[in-house]
């Protein structure tokens, strides 16, 4: 069955990233959702409005991936990483509103939400008291809702890839899983650090992020999900987060359009830079 990649138009009005997604999947021959025929098979690319928007786009189209279910199991971080023993995360905690806290519960803390690592101002902060977890817990139920489930992850000492003007951005690699296969990696950071310290990684480590990749994409049935892996200072890998692609983004370009093509049944070369290579 031939396969189509579409897009949804009203990320035209996000922000530089999302916009040259939608010009390079245009590239690649993407078309708007609203040009799907009802029984069209295709990949579609939308940003994260809800599952109730996003069924609304693909209910009356029944070929298009992902389904809203494939897509709402990645959405909640504390469940998918139950779902992945064996591969190294940081010891998080699941902070239910009035609940009493673990009694395991250890400073320091990077603390987010079970879908968002939005952080207010944008900065990561190091949680070392009760008082500033309770400060923290606060200001994103204040954002995200007063019943949003909050994450307290183990603080780990992350290897900086370079600074910005909000503080060090550390050396994270997002990979990209096509029908459970690992298909390409980029560094996530490229948009605001060209040129990272510890780049490239060396083949041991990607081979190390393709394994664990592996171990993810046979975990979900969606078409395409991202992990999100860092390095410690001592050069130990670990998963930050895995979600569904539909959404997700990178700078760079070719790591996407090759994406983007494997959904089609399209074949790439293997090829690699500094930041961002394809298997």
């Amino acid at each position: 069955m031939d396969t189509a990649i579409f897009f949804d138009p009203r990320d035209w009005n996000g922000g530089p990233l999302a916009r040259a997604r939608l010009r390079w999947l245009l590239e690649v021959g993407g078309r708007p959702i609203d040009t799907a025929h009802r029984y069209e098979a295709g990949y579609l690319f939308a940003g994260d409005r809800g599952i109730a928007d996003y069924d609304q786009l693909v209910r009356l189209r029944p070929h298009l991936r992902d389904r809203p279910q494939q897509r709402h199991e990645l959405q909640d971080l504390s469940r998918v990483l139950a779902r992945l023993p064996g591969i190294p995360t940081p010891r998080t905690w699941r902070l239910e509103l009035d609940a009493p806290l673990p009694d395991d519960l250890r400073h320091p803390l990077f603390v987010r939400t079970a879908r968002s690592s939005w952080k207010l101002g944008g900065a990561v902060s190091r949680v070392r008291t009760q008082a500033e977890l309770d400060a923290e817990c606060q200001e994103l139920r204040r954002a995200f809702g007063w019943n949003a489930p909050i994450l307290a992850r183990e603080w780990i000492d992350l290897a900086p890839a370079g600074e910005w003007r909000r503080g060090p951005l550390p050396q994270e690699v997002r990979v990209w899983i096509v029908d459970g296969v690992p298909a390409a990696w980029s560094f996530h950071h490229i948009h605001v650090i060209p040129a990272p310290q510890g780049f490239p990684p060396s083949d041991c480590d990607l081979d190390r992020l393709r394994t664990y990749a592996s171990q993810i994409g046979r975990a979900f049935v969606a078409r395409l999900v991202v992990a999100d892996f860092a390095r410690d200072r001592r050069g130990a890998w670990w998963l930050i987060e895995a979600d569904n692609g539909s959404p997700a983004g990178t700078a760079h370009e070719q790591v996407f359009k090759i994406v983007a093509q494997r959904l089609v049944g399209r074949a790439a070369r293997p090829f690699a830079d500094t930041v961002g290579g394809a298997w």
